[in-house]
């Protein structure tokens, strides 16, 4: 099972909320929702040089949003594959996972990962969805 997370520009810039969806659905995934999905979605915490930002300026929680974005999926039933559609999150939400030390519960994964996997011949396919 899986989570797709709304990526900042594709999501909430261009309002592509349901291709991506689909597309996971196409190709045999199960897609549960975070509780902030879509235009309500949460960033990955690079966006405007956030990524530059040390960590005593930041207020509230001493989470990185990256790691609090993790977090929040791994509390969705079942979910062991966060999904993303942007090289830049696929690197913050890794580096979130190793510093919450969760790569065993969690795979951070790229759309075009899964497509690839699923236009794979059968014999040659992992599981789509499955970590890598």
């Amino acid at each position: 099972m899986a989570t797709y997370h709304d990526h900042c520009y594709l999501g909430r810039y261009k309002q592509v909320y349901e291709s991506p969806r689909a597309v996971l659905r196409a190709v045999g995934v199960d897609v549960r929702e975070m509780p902030r999905n879509r235009a309500a979605s949460f960033c990955c915490g690079a966006g405007g040089g956030r990524m530059w930002t040390l960590d005593e300026a930041r207020a509230g929680d001493a989470r990185r949003p990256a790691e609090q974005r993790l977090l929040e999926a791994l509390g969705v039933p079942g979910v062991s594959v966060f999904v993303v559609a942007c090289p830049k999150d696929a690197a913050m939400f890794s580096a979130a996972a190793t510093t919450l030390g969760v790569e065993e519960r969690i795979a951070v994964r790229e759309l075009s990962e899964l497509v690839a996997e699923a236009l794979r011949p059968a014999d040659a396919a992992v599981p789509v969805g499955a970590p890598a």
